[in-house]
C-alpha cells in the first residue's frame, strides 16, 4: 500500500469512525405518516450506535407489506397498520420473535384558512373537497372515515372526497390547493395548526414493527427496534404527535 493511500485511510477513519469499517446500512421500509421523523430517527439511533445508519424507503403500509410478500430486500418494516405486521409475520415474512408495537397515530384535520373549525363545518357548501388517505392502503383513511362516521356527517362528505394513495400524498393534495380541507396523520402537521380528532372517535391506529426474514442485519435491526421503544426512540414519537405503544 502507498504512503498517500495509507495516510487517506488513516485521515478517512479518524474523520469518519464506521465509514470505512464496520458499518452497517439498514433499509428500512417506512410508513408515510413516519417521514418527517425520518431525520431525526437516524440521528438518534447513529449517536447510540455510531457503526450503524439507516435508509428509509416510505410509501403506504400496503403497498410496503405487498412488497416484503413479494421477497423485497428491506431489513425492517415499519407499518402503519398492525395487521399487516401480524400477517407477514404469520406467513413467514417477518421474524416472528421480533415484532413489537412502537407508537399510537393520531388524526388530525388541516383547514384552508388555517383555523380550527367544528368538524361538521366539512358538510358545509363553502368546503368543497376534503383530502382524505384511501382506506384501502392506509390505517389514517379507516380512523379519518371512522371519525365522520361518529360525527354523522359520513354521508354528506363522502361525495366531497378526494384519496391519496397515503398520508404523504393526502397532504399534498391540500398543499396543491386540490382540498379545502384534509384529514391525515398528525405527525406530518406539526407547525401547521392542526386540529386534533378525539381519539375515541376512531379504533386505535397501532403501529408495529418487525425484521424481514432473510435480513442480513438481524443483529443491527434488533438493536433498532430495541432503539424505537426506548426513552431515546420514544422521545422522537412524542415530539410529532404519536401516543405510546
Amino acid at each position: 500500500m502507498s504512503l498517500r493511500l495509507s495516510s487517506c485511510l488513516a485521515i478517512g477513519i479518524a474523520l469518519f469512525p464506521g465509514l470505512c469499517v464496520g458499518q452497517t446500512t439498514l433499509t428500512v421500509a417506512a410508513a408515510s405518516d413516519l417521514t418527517d421523523l425520518e431525520p431525526l430517527l437516524s440521528s438518534s439511533f447513529g449517536k447510540i450506535h455510531p457503526g450503524n445508519r439507516l435508509r428509509f424507503v416510505t410509501a403506504s403500509s400496503a403497498i410496503l407489506a405487498q412488497q416484503i410478500a413479494n421477497g423485497a430486500p428491506y431489513d425492517v418494516f415499519l407499518s402503519a397498520n398492525a395487521q399487516y405486521v401480524d400477517r407477514l409475520s404469520s406467513s413467514g415474512k417477518l421474524a416472528s420473535d421480533s415484532i413489537r408495537t412502537y407508537a399510537t397515530g393520531r388524526v388530525a384535520i388541516l383547514w384552508r384558512d388555517g383555523k380550527h373549525h367544528p368538524i361538521n363545518d366539512l358538510a358545509q357548501n363553502t368546503v368543497r373537497f376534503v383530502a382524505l388517505p384511501n382506506p384501502k392502503l392506509a390505517p389514517y383513511g379507516v380512523a379519518a372515515q371512522q371519525a365522520l362516521e361518529h360525527a354523522g356527517i359520513w354521508k354528506q362528505v363522502q361525495p366531497k372526497v378526494v384519496y391519496g394513495e397515503n398520508v404523504r400524498q393526502t397532504l399534498q393534495l391540500f398543499e396543491s390547493g386540490n382540498a379545502d380541507a384534509a384529514i391525515t396523520s398528525d405527525s406530518l402537521l406539526q407547525g401547521k395548526n392542526p386540529q386534533l380528532i378525539p381519539a375515541a372517535w376512531h379504533q386505535p391506529i397501532t403501529q408495529k414493527a418487525g425484521i424481514v426474514a432473510g435480513s442480513k442485519n438481524v443483529e443491527a435491526a434488533r438493536k433498532f427496534l430495541d432503539f424505537l421503544v426506548s426513552p431515546d426512540g420514544q422521545a422522537v414519537f412524542t415530539q410529532f404527535g404519536f401516543g405510546g405503544p
